[in-house]
């Protein structure tokens, strides 16, 4: 963001280029920040990031095996995100789960979404769907299930 924010200023873009750059830098300051202070603590969790949120994920219990049903505990930081929904789906197939899981917000940033079931072995994809201020964010994560 610094490095798009110092090119926009001085590309000549207009009148609007120093308050939208120091819009964008305000911005990028103040998600770097947040993000420092965020701790996931979801031990053996899987982590991932995108535009100021964090995530980890981990089955309830167990491992995710193949026409098991199975929960996930997801931990979001900040913790004023939302979990909307958690998906899954086989790229390759072209389809995805035949069922819909219900999430549950545990407080604190925790949730909780149960009733995922995976009926075919090859790669899927997690998809895990949030908001973030005004904002929403898609994260995904590539599993393959032997």
């Amino acid at each position: 963001a610094w490095r798009f924010a110092w090119r926009f200023a001085w590309s000549g873009a207009g009148p609007f280029a120093w308050p939208f750059t120091a819009a964008v830098l305000l911005w990028a300051a103040t998600a770097g920040a947040a993000m420092a202070d965020c701790v996931l603590g979801l031990e053996g969790g899987t982590p991932l990031a995108s535009a100021g949120v964090q995530l980890a994920f981990k089955p309830d219990a167990g491992n995710i095996r193949q026409g098991q049903p199975f929960a996930l505990l997801v931990k979001v930081c900040p913790a004023d995100s939302r979990l909307l929904g958690v998906d899954a789906s086989m790229p390759e197939h072209r389809h995805g789960m035949n069922y819909r899981p219900s999430i549950k917000a545990l407080g604190d940033g925790l949730w909780r979404a149960d009733g995922l079931l995976l009926h075919m072995a090859g790669r899927w994809e997690l998809r895990f769907d949030l908001t973030q201020g005004l904002g929403q964010i898609k994260l995904r994560h590539s599993l393959n299930l032997p």
